[in-house]
């Protein structure tokens, strides 16, 4: 007879004096092993949590620095004397007043923010308008006007110069009138500023604290001697994740590294810490533990007998619930005991099965509600640039006196927005259509002559059900990476038709045309690819994932395009009547065997 055959009185004899040869050294290792864990888990926690903080008040005071940059950038005045300089032909004099001009906004944002060091503001022709209080010569953009240029208006930040210990935060200055770049706008904020709120973290507890941009190079830091270095290659791992937590030996030291999310300008706060500090109380609470398991082991052995014997019992019977329990028997549950420690055990079991029973049926009903809200969030996607330009488009003819046009396009802005808000997830082709004419409407009036479209609805799909908004990313794609950059006139044709039982609509355009990596890496979102140099993802990638969460395969997108010809953008959907208010299609009793897809 092996011990496996021995009933579980025997089983819990041999077993608890067993426990006398090798308890001390086992228990008092698994123990210390243990605790590591969980003082390494708070450790873990705790700098997250610091780190948070500490990078959203940085964050905070980001968010102000680029809201000056922005007061500037689209100063009136600002604008305007740069677009005049950029058309030359300006005379001493006047150079002279738009200098001054100029000087005068930038003091007015100087003189309030003690933090900011110099701003300068260059034309496309080279003059520079500058306010400096150091009066001293910076070089940190010096060389990188390519990558600012790259941000088409959008902010972008460099540091690291233990010379200078400012940080440089830039940006293209665009025209509202014409959307064109008219100048550069470059401002030098002391480095202690950005330092400040992480000096003050309690979490170093003798180690050090340092923010790093995307590149790894320190931008601030408590010695301004490290400004400008690259980090270690130790540190490298912990840029591959959001926010990430590790254990490693420098200089011959075990470290804890915390790295903090990146905040809007890809910077990250990070963490060194000796694991010495965090790991005093370990060495305490690992001879309590050797001591605490000895006294144990007496104790049991000497109540292993009356244990087994009261045991065994209730312990099969619980056992066996467990297993069916384990099997996928929900409904199964141990009998009820006394009032001991196994007969409260199983009335835990019992709970735990209530409790899992009823989680289980409010994880599936939190899918389905996580599913609806993503497909919600994903239709209500607008474009912040686009409403911007519009609005900024509508302000300029207001000024201009043009009313018949500011009421088009207010109307339609006004009739889009409309139809972004209300609360079905599904419309007509023909209210689709009706939404589309109102958003190329307001663009038409952006790019005058340089946009023209074609619509042409094939009879029978006016009526067919589609998502709401889901056309709308195609066009807009295609005027802003197709027709935008192309040097002639631009054409986007939308048209439907069914084949076979589905509904297809296509959007063409004759504009620059996309690679074939580029249709690739869109594509590959299928698969949770694609990379951000791909020139069209985002709009087009919702569009992917509406699509498949909604009907699943095979519907979807096909790209067909020639680089610097031309691209079509082929949508397949299924033919389907709208559903009644209130019913997703495949709800809809009376859109049942029609077209209802593959």
């Amino acid at each position: 007879m092996g011990f496996s055959d021995l009933g579980i009185r025997e089983k819990l004899l041999v077993f608890f004096v067993s426990l006398i040869c090798l308890p001390v050294s086992i228990a008092t290792l698994r123990s210390y092993y243990v605790a590591s864990g969980i003082i390494e888990e708070k450790t873990n926690q705790y700098s997250h949590d610091i780190l948070y903080q500490a990078a959203k008040v940085v964050e905070g005071r980001l968010e102000k620095m680029e809201g000056i940059s922005f007061s500037v950038a689209f100063d009136r005045d600002v604008q305007e004397m740069l677009l005049e300089t950029s058309v030359g032909g300006t005379d001493a004099y006047r150079d002279t007043q738009i200098r001054k001009r100029i000087e005068e906004v930038l003091s007015s944002q100087v003189l309030y923010n003690g933090e900011v060091d110099a701003i300068f503001v260059l034309s496309r022709q080279g003059a520079v308008y500058e306010l400096n209080k150091s009066k001293q010569p910076y070089g940190l953009v010096a060389g990188r006007f390519g990558a600012i240029r790259e941000a088409k208006g959008g902010t972008v930040w460099f540091g690291g110069s233990s010379a200078e210990r400012d940080v440089a935060l830039t940006r293209v200055i665009m025209s509202v009138r014409t959307q064109r770049p008219i100048g550069y706008f470059i401002m030098y904020v002391d480095e202690k500023y950005l330092f400040e709120p992480l000096s003050g973290t309690k979490s170093i507890r003798g180690g050090s604290i340092v923010m790093a941009d995307g590149g790894g190079r320190i931008v601030s830091a408590a010695s301004k001697e490290l400004l400008g270095r690259v980090l270690s290659p130790a540190y490298q791992d912990a840029y591959r994740q959001a926010y990430s937590f590790s254990r490693k030996r420098l200089d011959g030291v075990d470290q804890y590294i915390a790295c903090s999310e990146p905040m809007r300008n890809r910077w990250r706060v990070i963490t060194t810490v000796p694991v010495l500090i965090y790991q005093r109380e370990i060495y305490w609470l690992r001879d309590s533990i050797f001591l605490f398991t000895a006294i144990l082991i007496l104790v049991s052995v000497a109540c292993a007998w009356g244990l087994s014997l009261s045991l065994s019992r209730p312990i099969r019977l619980l056992s066996s619930a467990m297993v069916r329990f384990g099997a996928g028997d929900l409904s199964a549950r141990a009998p009820r005991g006394g009032e001991d420690e196994v007969g409260r055990l199983s009335q835990t079991f019992n709970q735990m099965g209530d409790n899992i029973k009823v989680l289980v049926g409010k994880v599936l009903e939190e899918q389905r509600l996580k599913r609806d809200a993503e497909l919600r969030s994903l239709q209500m996607q607008i474009n912040p640039h686009f409403l911007y330009n519009t609005l900024e488009s509508i302000n300029w003819m207001a000024r201009m006196g043009k009313a018949d046009d500011v009421c088009v396009m207010v109307t339609s802005l006004g009739d889009l927005m409309r139809a972004s808000i209300n609360s079905r997830d599904y419309v007509s082709l023909r209210e689709e259509i009706a939404s589309l004419r109102n958003y190329l409407q307001i663009q038409k009036y952006r790019y005058g002559e340089k946009l023209e479209y074609r619509i042409d609805v094939a009879a029978g799909t006016e009526e067919l059900s589609v998502p709401k908004l889901i056309i709308q990313p195609l066009v807009e794609n295609a005027i802003y990476h197709g027709i935008e950059p192309s040097i002639g006139k631009g054409l986007v044709a939308i048209k439907s038709f069914l084949r076979g039982g589905d509904l297809v609509v296509a959007v063409e355009d004759n504009g620059v045309g996309m690679s074939p990596e580029s249709i690739a890496d869109i594509l590959a979102v299928e698969e949770g690819g694609g990379g951000a140099s791909a020139p069209r993802p985002i709009g087009m990638r919702n569009v992917i994932r509406r699509i498949k969460t909604l009907y699943g395969e095979p519907y979807g997108l096909e790209i067909q395009s020639e680089q610097y010809d031309s691209t079509t953008v082929t949508m397949l959907l299924p033919a389907r009547p709208r559903p009644r208010e209130g019913l997703p299609p495949e709800e809809d009793p009376g859109a049942a065997g029609l077209g209802a897809g593959r």
